[in-house]
């Protein structure tokens, strides 16, 4: 095994010998550390020297100063990294739901293309008990099997980066490998350990855990000191995963391996703005704002590039590299944004149905929505020019809140259909149509979004007393229904009209078909 930590690469024991790469394909290593916020990096204006490896990487590398995330928890956000989906797409939005096994994910791409595929990750929800083995040589989620366990953070970068190691050690010589790499490290309780504990504030100690969750935290916020020293944690623990990153670049390189990097997050985090702590309740700009920084052999060198992104480009662009185009992805491929082809204009969508909440979200043109379905309230935020979203628009842009609320419907989209004349019924969901609603009359030909995607659905016509269903998208009605769930539908937000399809082929951002 590896020992890191030790004057990063001056190890304690051996270091495996790692056989020389392909000299045509580099290694492709991509990265995710759970929770980073973008504005907590160095290269993004943060003033503690948090990463400095990292920094390197965007300085050698091109960073992407506005990415989004589409999700403000790890399990839908990484199955959009690793799909080119968004959620919207793929509906796996809750750790009930599970991925389509008729969705391609960037691994098997990888694999297709000629590259050995492996993944060393520290949580639950990347795990194999997730699907998130598939398309993987090697897979190893250190044997977390609960939730329990997740939480313990007990799977430290130390442990992630050995276990990927030790993995490559054993790849032919000049074998090019895809390597996914998963950080628990900057999540909650951010324990790193020594000598990063003192880096920026004393020791942590078990007292520091006080505040549990999310709900607790609102009862009794913590002081300003105790504030102070969670953050300086959080700060010291960004700065232990980015030395040990730097020490397994280095180990890379020692053995003559060149190397791309893409490095982001799945989300960031809640630090008291909004009165809380933590993630995966609300979309603001702490939690959907994140790193992008895409590095390495034969790519452009020192660029920022400021239109907004998403983590749903990651994967066609890293299976751009390899000229394997995925199917079905939402994102683009960003190579040509990074060779200096303008980005195209697009909507960002988000959500999060996570502990009970209801909330979806669109960014486009530069104001974003902040939209609680169940309790039917909106905010509107200048998100480009106030890029923490401190200022609440929606009371002095009433009109601007009505058109992005209406594009918003567009973009979620209308997959369900009524073949008849009734009221429609959510459980735990609402009928998104010209508004939320718990309950909603409609007419034969409407169509309609539910949310959560799976929300039991009933209907009862109209002129009768007997109630039908519930259906859910996961166990659509049978023909003949009143309603009618079209799986093949995309959001319009989504799928593109010929004329966009057409110019986006033209810039480089999609594969045309052949015909």
């Amino acid at each position: 095994m590896v020992a890191f930590l030790v004057s990063l690469l001056a190890c304690t024991t051996s270091v495996p010998e790692i056989p020389a790469g392909n000299a045509t394909m580099p290694d492709v290593i991509m990265v995710s550390i759970d929770t980073l916020r973008a504005d907590h990096l160095s290269s993004y204006g943060h003033d503690r020297p948090t990463s400095p490896f990292l920094d390197s990487l965007a300085t050698d590398g091109v960073r992407f100063n506005h990415a989004r995330s589409n999700s403000p928890w790890t399990l839908p956000a990484h199955l959009t990294m690793l799909t080119g989906q968004l959620p919207v797409t793929h509906q796996v939005t809750d750790d009930h739901l599970a991925l389509s096994s008729s969705v391609e994910v960037l691994p098997e791409a990888m694999r297709e293309a000629g590259y050995a595929t492996g993944a060393s990750v520290a949580t639950l929800y990347v795990s194999r008990k997730f699907g998130f083995d598939r398309g993987f040589d090697f897979f190893d989620d250190h044997d977390i099997k609960t939730e329990k366990e997740n939480l313990r953070g007990s799977v430290i970068a130390e442990d992630i980066l050995e276990a990927a190691a030790d993995w490559m050690a054993t790849l032919p010589e000049g074998q090019p490998a895809f390597l996914f790499l998963h950080f628990y490290d900057v999540h909650y309780h951010y324990d790193p350990p020594p000598p990063f504990d003192t880096m920026f504030d004393r020791a942590p100690s078990k007292s520091d855990r006080r505040f549990r969750n999310y709900y607790s935290h609102k009862k009794k916020p913590l002081t300003a000191s105790q504030k102070e020293h969670q953050l300086a944690q959080y700060d010291e623990s960004i700065a232990y995963v980015d030395a040990q990153l730097k020490a397994f670049h280095e180990l890379l390189a020692n053995s003559g391996r060149k190397q791309r990097w893409v490095v982001t997050s799945d989300h960031g985090e809640e630090f008291g703005e909004r009165g809380s702590w933590g993630h995966a309740h609300t979309l603001y700009a702490e939690q959907l704002r994140v790193p992008l920084i895409i590095s390495g052999d034969g790519l452009p060198k020192n660029k920022v590039l400021s239109k907004a992104v998403g983590i749903h480009d990651i994967a066609p662009t890293i299976s751009g590299w390899v000229k394997q185009p995925m199917s079905t992805v939402d994102g683009i491929d960003l190579n040509p944004a990074m060779n200096g082809t303008p980005l195209p204009d697009r909507a960002f969508p988000a959500e999060t149905f996570r502990f009970k909440t209801r909330r979806i979200s669109l960014y486009e043109d530069g104001k974003r929505i902040e939209w609680d379905v169940r309790k039917n309230k909106k905010e509107l935020f200048a998100t480009d020019t106030d890029m923490l979203e401190t200022k609440n628009l929606a009371s002095s842009d009433k009109e601007g809140v009505k058109k992005l609320a209406a594009r918003a419907e567009e973009v979620f989209g209308r997959p369900w259909i009524a073949t008849q004349s009734g009221e429609l019924q959510v459980e735990k969901g609402v009928v998104l149509r010209n508004g939320p609603s718990k309950k909603k009359k409609v007419k034969q030909g409407d169509e309609y979004q539910v949310l959560p995607y799976d929300a039991a659905t009933s209907f009862q016509p109209t002129g009768s007393t007997d109630v039908v269903g519930p259906w859910r998208s996961t166990d659509p009605p049978p023909d003949g229904s009143p309603i009618k769930y079209r799986s093949e539908a995309r959001t319009d937000g989504i799928s593109l009209d010929e004329a966009t399809r057409k110019q986006l082929e033209q810039l480089g951002y999609i594969q045309g078909t052949d015909e």
